[in-house]
């Protein structure tokens, strides 16, 4: 059915994700062609996790609605689940042989997977020990140290501001870390509102955005992969409207796309040539 083609890193991270396809890494890899540029991602993520201060610091996912951005930012979170390369796929092993051969469960790397769909812009979201996280950095820090990383940001999270400093404290602490951020138009859209919300401003989240790329920069082992849908050239620059949603959509990708596009490597995951070879290594065993 369709649905079973439908990725979501949200509940991948989460562990509610029910097909093995996406949720076990190794069934994953086993299913997913390394496409050119896929490849090259991957190469780029081992560098970077690894201390290589020349490997991409920030790479936006550029693709068009249903371009296959999110299994491209599984294939990424699944390298660095801690399973060895020995134990995953023959083309996996090479790449990541390519890459320097390091022994990726040797990395430790923190990954935190931010999905806008999910995430709540009107009222904080209550963890498990009651600490009320109320923005997009105060949900990073959560997911990458706790309590412990939480507390670095906690006034900034509170007050719905920019954390600055503190943002560089954070990553430095809890590096390598692998940092994916999902549909977050679809986020910052929520924003566009008179009201004041515990997500913070609309302008406040730009501040951050910028914070983040050129942060991530400075931090060796800090890496940030996230997707901004691609203009649709036909429309003078405009989004998809399926994806972007509306003027307040097209808002939040205006600002982000004049952010990310300093400092993001754009990147593409496959061609039309290699569609055939995607699509038989995912229906077929043999």
């Amino acid at each position: 059915t369709a649905s079973e083609f439908a990725a979501d890193l949200h509940l991948v991270h989460a562990g509610q994700a029910l097909p093995k396809e996406y949720s076990d890494p190794v069934e994953f890899f086993r299913r997913t062609y390394l496409t050119e540029g896929l490849t090259d991602l991957l190469g780029r993520d081992v560098m970077r996790m690894a201390g290589d201060t020349g490997a991409s610091p920030v790479v936006n996912l550029q693709t068009n609605f249903g371009g296959g951005k999110t299994h491209s930012m599984l294939a990424v979170y699944h390298l660095f689940s801690g399973v060895p390369a020995g134990n995953l796929p023959q083309d996996v092993q090479e790449l990541v042989a390519d890459a320097g051969g390091v022994e990726l469960e040797k990395l430790s790397v923190k990954r935190a997977a931010l999905v806008g769909t999910y995430l709540q812009a009107d009222s904080p979201l209550i963890k498990e020990d009651g600490t009320e996280v109320r923005t997009l950095w105060g949900e990073l820090a959560w997911q990458l140290g706790g309590k412990k990383g939480y507390d670095i940001v906690a006034d900034a999270d509170r007050s719905g501001t920019n954390p600055g400093a503190a943002l560089k404290t954070l990553l430095e602490q809890n590096s390598p870390s692998l940092i994916l951020i999902d549909e977050w138009v679809a986020y910052a859209r929520q924003l566009v509102t008179e009201r004041t919300l515990a997500a913070g401003s609309f302008d406040n989240q730009f501040t951050f955005a910028q914070s983040l790329t050129e942060i991530v920069q400075s931090v060796p082992g800090a890496m940030l992969l996230l997707s901004i849908p691609a203009s649709d050239t036909a429309q003078d620059g405009q989004g998809n409207d399926i994806e972007v949603g509306g003027a307040n959509g097209q808002a939040a990708l205006d600002r982000l796309q004049n952010v990310i596009r300093r400092v993001a490597d754009q990147w593409r995951p496959s061609s039309k040539d290699e569609s055939f070879e995607i699509i038989k290594r995912r229906l077929f065993r043999d």
